[in-house]
């Protein structure tokens, strides 16, 4: 993990969690005023109670095979897998060896109860196995404290290769005999080529001492804690379930609020142009209303003039003579059989025509001039049957000229 490592990492060792400063080393607790939130964007150390550690051989060097085989591996073993969108399991190579490569996986399969525990989850910017932040001794198994909790680590060269969890004071007696027999099995499968020393990372303890040499037969030196070097350590990877669901909502809401922010903005937009529309509009129809008010002296006399030639057009239009329509009227009547009883010119548009005829034959006769008859062609003539009177067959029509302008339509 060479790089852009943030500036605090959110440890465990035997006095519990810290916030330790990775560059100029200064520890600063998490209890307290101080610690009630990260004093900046942290890297999150992943305590090893917490991880399954499966060192194997894998017969290939190809990452995507490599991969399944670990996948398939911790689905035998019975470690939930795909609980959530985060990425709970990893691999490094620790070794090649022609076309085989050994790698030491972990996996978190577990809901990191620490991480709900500490103050703004959120701030973390990386997750990554306590043990993998320190550089362990050549060839050695390591033991160490994590809070109440007793940690052994085993590399191979200058890498590590396996670590596990063996249980708090109440294993005190029987350490010595699991880190014995872990050495074992890792040697017997070619994990390890044997280890050459036991470290205890702690302050000097006769007993513990006196046990680890006698069980193991290795020599046994208590030291120090180095100090945390991520930057030197291999890259792992891992996003807990909760802090995948919390990056995924958190996208979510700003998708949310980028929209309603633009269909606010678009809504606004909107608003604006039909604001600019309507003022635009009320300035046009002021100022047709000005240009209406001062055409109006003119259109008043363009009115007035209209009129008085609609009443004067029956006057001077030939067409429209009461004496023209009455010479045209009767020169549609035989000169025998039919008289005219009545001729009558209302309102200057419409005609009302009555006569008798001697026979049906001489009304229906007069009945067809009018509806055929060119010259009254500007009338629309309504002729009901003809009817008997007494001896006589009477006939009525009524014309309305077709282009009259009724003043109250």
């Amino acid at each position: 993990m060479t790089r852009n490592l943030p500036e605090w990492a959110y440890l465990v060792d035997e006095t519990g969690r810290y916030w330790y400063h990775l560059e100029n080393g200064t520890r600063q607790p998490v209890s307290g005023e101080k610690g009630s939130r990260p004093p900046g964007k942290s890297l999150f150390a992943i305590a090893t109670n917490d991880l399954v550690s499966i060192p194997q051989w894998v017969s290939s060097k190809d990452p995507d095979i490599i991969s399944e085989v670990v996948e398939a591996e911790i689905s035998r073993l019975g470690f939930p897998r795909n609980g959530g969108p985060g990425k709970t399991s990893d691999w490094k190579p620790v070794e090649l060896n022609g076309t085989r490569t050994l790698v030491q996986s972990v996996s978190t399969p577990w809901a990191l109860e620490e991480l709900a525990k500490a103050p703004v989850p959120g701030d973390f910017t990386g997750f990554f196995p306590q043990y993998a932040l320190y550089p362990p001794p050549p060839g050695a198994a390591v033991l160490w404290r994590e809070g109440q909790v007793w940690v052994a680590g085993y590399s191979r060269g200058s890498r590590w290769i396996h670590v596990q969890t063996l249980g708090g004071d109440e294993m005190r007696p029987l350490l010595a005999g699991e880190i014995n027999l872990t050495l074992i099995e890792l040697s017997a499968k070619g994990l390890i080529e044997g280890a050459s020393r036991i470290v205890v990372w702690a302050p000097y303890d006769a007993e513990l001492y006196q046990s680890l040499e006698e069980e193991t037969g290795l020599p046994v030196s208590f030291e120090a804690r180095p100090a945390p070097a991520p930057s030197a350590a291999p890259a792992w990877s891992f996003e807990p379930h909760e802090i995948s669901r919390a990056r995924l909502a958190k996208k979510r809401r700003q998708r949310v609020f980028s929209l309603g922010f633009a269909v606010v903005l678009v809504l606004a937009l909107l608003a604006s142009a039909a604001a600019f529309h309507l003022m635009h509009l009320k300035r046009s129809n002021a100022t047709l209303e000005a240009k209406i008010e001062a055409n109006r002296p003119a259109a008043n006399v363009i009115s007035e003039t209209k009129d008085r030639w609609q009443t004067l057009e029956p006057a001077i239009d030939p067409k429209r003579s009461p004496v023209e329509l009455f010479y045209l009227v009767s020169s549609l009547l035989p000169e025998k059989g039919l008289r005219l009883t009545m001729f009558e010119v209302r309102d200057d548009k419409i005609i009302e025509v009555r006569a008798e005829g001697a026979t049906m034959a001489n009304a229906i006769q007069i009945k067809g001039a009018f509806e055929k008859d060119e010259s009254l062609a500007d009338y629309s003539w309504v002729v009901p049957p003809p009817r008997p009177k007494d001896d006589l067959t009477e006939i009525y029509a009524t014309g309305t000229y077709r282009f009259s302008t009724d003043e109250t339509e």
